[in-house]
């Protein structure tokens, strides 16, 4: 009987469950196969001393061979014909393997050079592909090689090494060529460079009035304004069009004020931009050392004012950040750090324990102002990272057009330190990422900027504006793709360490 020349591209079949189908679908699994739901196998495709257990939507075109093998597939996954799969492989979901492939988990012992190979039997590792991936025409992959995610494994390949993520590899041995998130974003980041490098003086003047610079920032101190504006035109290496700059530094150090509180978060680093600092230091910063430390950081509710906890201390490593590297005077960061470390919570990585909203914000305040900028180990990166990934999928924050500048910034900058010290769930995190990446791509502004509330594009300021680009860099620069942004955040978002 001719074989149907539907059966060698079977994904052009309408009706799947005909009767002829399901009959060899029931006979192949009194062999130890199991099938989903809508699944199609030629019946020219080879099953010798072999088994199949696949997901939904799966198919096997004719002349494919599995042969000595215990293949394992998940939905929406293809053999192609002629396809070759031996020993123990396992697919992950929305793989895809072209004709001629080759999929080998089985090699040879010859390890004796006084015994036939024939006589020193078999290894097996097994092969495992991860999740929407294409094995290209004629490619080999080997025993013992796992394909990670989203790779793609280009026709005559010779896989001798596990695949990275997002990769694409070729060649004999073959090694990867490119990284698909790298090409992916190369020209919509520099796009977006180039466009924001054109708009920001016109932007930022845009924010003058009477003399100075003003926002629409929610309960934002009139300082913030006057210091966003500065950490932008830092960022792209932009002059101030307010005045000059020794006339603006004398300007905005008549700003500082005695108080640990909220402006100190922004005006040293403003100015430091700048090229100046403050006038003079936090006088009030001195007397926390030793016990008065201690008992400044016991007299807070940890238990329902996280954030307010995190606020103030993240205001007084800055004070004692600016006291240290312009005015000389030495911090007591031992017992800060000490009691801190103290008093994480093993289980969560976290201080304190009001709602997770709350918890991960203090979380990042507290640290940006300590771990990070003086460039400590944080004490529970693992258990933080848990935590953080979890807050990260509560649709209330983060979901359809959810997700502020603020709420973003406590989720990236965490992941983005932790990373420094191990690779637990990283591949979640990078995900996170991705969609973020994409969405701050596509909500720029002509000549306005971000809104605060990003997708809602309900209010372009210089915070959303600042703010939005220094995560931007974060959730690059954490997926590995910060290189190929024009610049890096200033100021109080940098990411580099000084002391």
């Amino acid at each position: 009987m001719p074989k149907r020349a539907e059966d060698y591209i079977p994904w052009t079949i309408e009706d799947r469950n005909t009767p002829e189908q399901l009959e060899l679908q029931q006979q192949l699994e009194q062999t130890g196969c199991r099938f989903g739901e809508n699944c199609y196998i030629s019946p020219d495709a080879v099953f010798s001393n072999a088994t199949l257990r696949a997901g939904d939507d799966c198919i096997v075109a004719a002349d494919a061979l599995l042969r000595q093998a215990a293949v394992t597939m998940g939905d929406n996954c293809s053999i192609n014909p002629m396809a070759y799969l031996q020993g123990e492989i396992r697919l992950g979901d929305n793989v895809r393997i072209a004709p001629r492939a080759n999929l080998i988990a089985e090699n040879h012992a010859h390890g004796d050079i006084f015994l036939p190979i024939t006589r020193q039997g078999l290894t097996a590792e097994g092969i495992t592909v991860g999740d929407d991936v294409w094995i290209g025409a004629q490619a080999i992959v080997l025993d013992g090689i796992h394909v990670g995610a989203h790779s793609i494994v280009a026709a005559g390949a010779v896989v001798t090494k596990d695949v990275p993520e997002y990769s694409i590899v070729g060649g004999n041995p073959a090694r990867v060529l490119k990284n698909r998130i790298r090409e992916y974003f190369r020209e919509p980041l520099a796009q977006l460079c180039r466009k924001v490098d054109r708009q920001l003086e016109t932007l930022v003047k845009s924010h003058i009035v009477n003399g100075g610079y003003v926002d629409t920032s929610d309960n934002q101190p009139p300082v913030r304004a006057w210091c966003d504006a500065a950490e932008l035109l830092a960022m792209f290496r932009k002059p101030n069009p307010l005045m000059e700059p020794a006339a603006l530094l004398q300007t905005m150090g008549r700003m500082q004020e005695e108080e640990i509180e909220y402006p100190v978060l922004c005006l040293g680093y403003a100015m430091e931009v700048m090229g100046g600092h403050l006038p003079h230091a936090y006088r009030a910063a001195e007397q926390y050392t030793g016990q008065r430390l201690r008992e400044y950081l016991e007299g807070f509710d940890w238990s329902a004012q996280t954030w307010h906890a995190g606020h103030c201390i993240d205001c007084l490593g800055t004070a004692f950040y600016q006291n240290q590297k312009y005015f000389g005077q030495k911090a007591d960061l031992d017992t800060l750090f000490a009691w801190l470390d103290e008093h994480a919570n093993p289980q969560t990585g976290m201080w304190g324990s009001a709602n997770a909203m709350e918890t991960v914000n203090g979380f990042y305040r507290l640290t940006r102002g300590t771990y990070a900028q003086f460039g400590r180990p944080l004490p529970y990166p693992e258990q933080t990272i848990d935590y953080v990934l979890k807050h990260a999928a509560d649709p209330r924050y983060f979901g359809e057009k959810n997700g502020t500048a603020c709420n973003v910034l406590d989720v990236i900058h965490p992941l983005w330190l932790c990373k420094k010290q191990t690779d637990h769930r990283y591949e979640e995190g990078r995900e996170w990422a991705l969609q973020w990446v994409k969405k701050i791509l596509d909500n720029w502004e002509e000549e306005k900027g971000y809104s605060f509330t990003l997708q809602l594009r309900d209010n372009p300021t210089l915070m959303g504006t600042e703010m939005w680009l220094s995560i931007l860099f974060l959730l690059c620069d954490y997926i590995g793709i910060g290189d190929l942004l024009c610049y890096a955040p200033q100021g109080v978002h940098r990411t580099v360490t000084e002391l």
